[in-house]
């Protein structure tokens, strides 16, 4: 991927971050090399570079036009001061990144996995004009590549469900909180109304594999995985359990909202000082 590279830039960023596989930073590119790991995070690297290229289109249709209003919920429960550093882990297409440079003056690193995503996310912040506020680097979440307590703010977006431990995940993203800072999350959830959730899992189950079949191959594979995922993920790691591990990792006090009758979970609390 072509990066743009100044030493003004270089200078400013590079203490953020430590020598690791994962990537480095640089003024408005991803790392260069590809992350290695597990099959987990093979198979997400792999199944959103499939739909990279139209990911905010169809997010956004798919989730009955809620897509954005969750992301503006999210960055609004963010207690930003001008100058903050926030780490926006799985900033996909750099949509929440933006949010945050929109509405506050801080400066932000997006992290993700998929370099399709990442190059998606490149062009829309260079259209902005904010690649003096928005890095975006390639990486793991489960290896970060900084030192311990660097950033004010960490913020995380339909992460869980792709990573191993989500426990050990969690503790990695502490690690470089700062005490006093706030860690931040949005996935989605399973409606708990009965006739609502009756709807849901057909939507998941049935109309989302069909509907995604005229729009590409990597949509439909999007389409078949998403339901069983969020399904599978909510039996095992149900939201009490999720806010336990935050609070076993230094954040006591966790706030959730339900969006959308519960489709979507939004989570946020302050690091321990």
């Amino acid at each position: 991927m072509k990066t743009k590279k100044t030493k003004k830039g270089e200078d400013r960023w590079a203490p953020l971050v430590e020598s690791h596989p994962a990537g480095r930073v640089s003024t408005t590119g991803t790392a260069s090399g590809s992350p290695s790991g597990d099959s987990t995070a093979i198979f997400a690297q792999d199944l959103f570079d499939g739909i990279a290229h139209s990911y905010d289109t169809w997010a956004q249709a798919l989730t009955f036009f809620q897509y954005l209003r969750w992301r503006r919920f999210l960055v609004s429960q963010m207690a930003l001061q001008p100058g903050n550093l926030v780490l926006d882990v799985c900033t996909g297409t750099a949509g929440v990144a933006l949010e945050i440079a929109r509405h506050h003056n801080s400066q932000i690193v997006g992290l993700d996995i998929s370099h399709s995503m990442l190059e998606a996310g490149l062009r829309a912040v260079e259209r902005r004009s904010l690649d003096g506020r928005v890095q975006l680097i390639q990486g793991r979440a489960e290896h970060l590549p900084f030192p311990d307590e660097t950033f004010d703010t960490v913020v995380f977006t339909y992460l869980l469900r792709y990573v191993q431990d989500p426990d050990a995940t969690v503790r990695e993203l502490s690690r470089v909180l700062k005490p006093g800072g706030q860690l931040l999350s949005l996935e989605f959830g399973a409606p708990e109304t009965s006739w609502i959730r009756a709807l849901w899992l057909i939507y998941n189950r049935v109309v989302m594999p069909i509907v995604t079949i005229p729009i590409s191959r990597g949509w439909h594979r999007v389409g078949c995985f998403l339901g069983p995922s969020i399904s599978d993920f909510h039996q095992q790691c149900p939201v009490d359990r999720i806010a336990a591990i935050w609070r076993e990792n230094g954040i006591p006090l966790v706030e959730t909202r339900r969006l959308f009758q519960g489709v979507a979970i939004v989570m946020w609390g302050t690091k321990r000082r």
